[in-house]
């Protein structure tokens, strides 16, 4: 996460470019299977690479994984929420 991740997310998921990962919004799905479509795939339109080409599919279920982990964290200076709530 902080090697590919963090320069739009920011270290701890708070958001700089990217979207807040910690919150309860989530502009592409917030379950498991939207966030592996979103890593895997990325959003181009939005400056998200895919990440298939680079990282084993194994790499991209331990990155969203790890995502999900974020969520409800609270990191100082986060973003403010973008996208849908999503209810657990």
């Amino acid at each position: 996460f902080k090697r590919n991740c963090a320069s739009c997310h920011g270290n701890f998921g708070e958001g700089i470019i990217g979207p807040n990962l910690t919150d309860d919004y989530w502009l592409h799905g917030g379950d498991m299977s939207n966030v592996v479509k979103t890593v895997m795939y990325g959003v181009p339109a939005k400056g998200m690479v895919s990440w298939r080409g680079t990282l084993k599919p194994d790499e991209i279920l331990d990155v969203a994984g790890y995502l999900l982990t974020l969520r409800g964290t609270n990191p100082a200076n986060a973003k403010s929420a973008e996208g849908e709530l999503i209810a657990d």
